[in-house]
């Protein structure tokens, strides 16, 4: 449990901060800044750990952890998953369609929008050239006077993802 508390304090401090900054920086490289955030906390963990009881303290002999290795690495993995959990959580809700869709469809109270208002928010040139934007700021592609290419990086993450669609049969899709 030493390990787990540890774990879950140590995101909860990323969590703060990454929040605040967010709110309170205009952040561009924003995967950048949620790992670097996240390694940043990262040493946190370690007098968090130290600062709470051992589980042997504190539970009976068969609910403790059998070793202080194992408490220690399931702590460094809960702060990892739960990172990984909230590093999509973040995605969907900073660039999803379909949230932004129900979110302008919410705002209505009830009464819904047709396509044709839909598409006032939505503007298929405009939602594919900020997404261009942002895959050449991350160093995917690169813009030559109106031509995209992938660049390296960006041939490794394509051929990654083409396989693991392909493996799952989730077609062309985006």
């Amino acid at each position: 449990m030493q390990g787990l508390l540890a774990g879950l304090l140590t995101f909860t401090v990323y969590f703060a901060t990454q929040a605040a900054a967010f709110h309170w920086i205009k952040v561009t490289r924003r995967a950048v800044a949620l790992v670097g955030f996240w390694l940043l906390c990262l040493p946190t963990y370690f007098p968090l750990f130290r600062w709470i009881p051992e589980d042997a303290v504190i539970w009976p002999p068969p609910l403790a952890a059998p070793s202080d290795a194992v408490t220690f690495l399931n702590g460094i993995l809960l702060y990892f998953f739960l990172f990984m959990g909230y590093a999509q959580f973040f995605y969907m809700a900073e660039s999803s369609v379909g949230v932004r869709t129900m979110i302008e469809l919410n705002a209505e109270y009830g009464n819904g929008l047709t396509l044709n208002d839909l598409t006032r928010y939505y503007r298929y040139d405009w939602m594919l050239a900020r997404r261009l934007k942002r895959l050449a700021h991350a160093g995917y592609l690169v813009e030559d006077e109106g031509w995209y290419r992938t660049t390296p990086r960006g041939r490794i993450v394509a051929a990654i993802f083409s396989w693991c669609k392909r493996l799952l049969r989730l077609g062309p899709g985006g």
